[in-house]
């Protein structure tokens, strides 16, 4: 695959943006931490803050959105399903809040902050464990989330309870893994009341940099926040494991390997090439085995659950799918609607599927 030797162009365009990001933070190592003081005075000071009509109980999710142009009716589902799981939903606004928006949070919620847009969704989190803490309010269970996923797809979802019984203190969806760097995918964890007390879980958070560089967002607070939990002791995992996911590659049978292949996921021309004459191929005795050669060789570089999510959603009911107009994720978007369409997955709750349709076709 890719024998030319040519570089794709989503391929090129994305390295030059991590470039150009890593050059921007030489200037950004010496403004960012005068921006932080700043920041903190107004934290210290109180943010704008709207108290909602649901009550403060013993579980509580922290939930941080970015939507300037009003808040999405997806965002109101997630609200629903928080409060119908028991969870106190704290909204953390990095935009300013309309009096609509107000008004439609108002019953959905415990309580709601605005903050300026500074750090991303790290920086919401540090933000809003800092006043959870100043607010003397000690959950036995927090739930952080953020708004760059839909979740949940379906009603019925059952990942807050599946969090909640696993035997880990923080728990993810994925765990990412390369060398020795290990971390959770940073839109979603559910963590043990007790944890949030640790010295090490607080010295993150305490100490944390804040910064709207994407590429050092990621450097210092997924990755970073997954290296101080390792050397606290304190124990994280995924409720979807790679081993979990490589085993349903492993024993899928030819119909759902076709399946899957002809619904792939991926912004590698040859690659999509490739799986739809494997799905289009007559059978013989060793399709099976080249389909599943085939599928190992595109996970060594790509993530299951998005690139087969007729496999991780229609098996495993991985219940969340990424809004970002990366292509991958765009690719993602399609290939589930595409199996939507054919019947292949059950439809997502009606808010999810109208904006999943709309920004798939805005960026393609």
């Amino acid at each position: 695959m890719g024998g030319s030797g040519v570089i794709p162009a989503w391929k090129l365009r994305r390295e030059l943006g991590r470039l150009g990001q890593q050059l921007r933070a030489v200037p950004e190592a010496v403004w960012e931490p005068l921006v932080q003081r700043l920041h903190d005075r107004k934290l210290a000071r109180g943010f704008p803050t709207l108290d909602g009509d649901q009550p403060l109980g013993p579980k509580v999710a922290l939930i941080l959105c970015w939507q300037p142009q009003g808040l999405a009716p997806s965002f109101h589902d997630t609200l629903r399903h928080l409060v119908d799981s028991g969870y106190a939903p704290f909204v953390v606004s990095n935009a300013p809040l309309s009096a609509a928006d107000r008004q439609t949070l108002k019953p959905l919620i415990w309580r709601a902050v605005e903050r300026p847009n500074f750090g991303y969704d790290f920086g919401g989190y540090r933000d809003g464990l800092i006043l959870l803490r100043h607010w003397a309010v000690h959950p036995d269970r927090l739930v952080i989330l953020n708004d760059s996923i839909w979740f949940p797809l379906w009603p019925g979802d059952l990942t807050l309870q599946r969090a909640e019984a696993s035997a880990f203190d923080v728990v993810g969806t994925i765990l990412r893994q390369r060398d020795d760097i290990m971390f959770l995918e940073s839109y979603f964890f559910s963590i043990r009341g007790p944890v949030l007390d640790h010295p090490g879980f607080r010295a993150f958070w305490d100490g944390l940099r804040l910064t709207s560089n994407k590429y050092k967002v990621i450097r210092r607070g997924e990755r970073g926040f997954g290296l101080a939990l390792r050397q606290a002791g304190i124990a994280m995992g995924p409720l979807f494991s790679s081993d979990q996911l490589s085993r349903l590659f492993e024993t899928a049978d030819e119909p759902d390997l076709r399946q899957y292949l002809a619904r792939i996921a991926t912004v590698d021309p040859d690659e999509l090439a490739e799986a739809a004459a494997l799905a289009a191929a007559p059978s013989s005795p060793d399709w099976v085995q080249n389909a599943r050669g085939f599928v190992v060789r595109v996970l060594k570089r790509a993530q299951p659950y998005s690139t087969f999510p007729v496999a991780a959603a229609g098996r495993l009911g991985y219940p969340m799918l990424k809004k970002s107009a990366e292509p991958v994720n765009v690719h993602w978007r399609a290939s589930f609607l595409k199996a939507v369409d054919d019947g292949i997955l059950p439809a997502p709750l009606p808010s999810v599927l109208a904006e999943a349709r709309e920004r798939t076709r805005d960026a393609g």
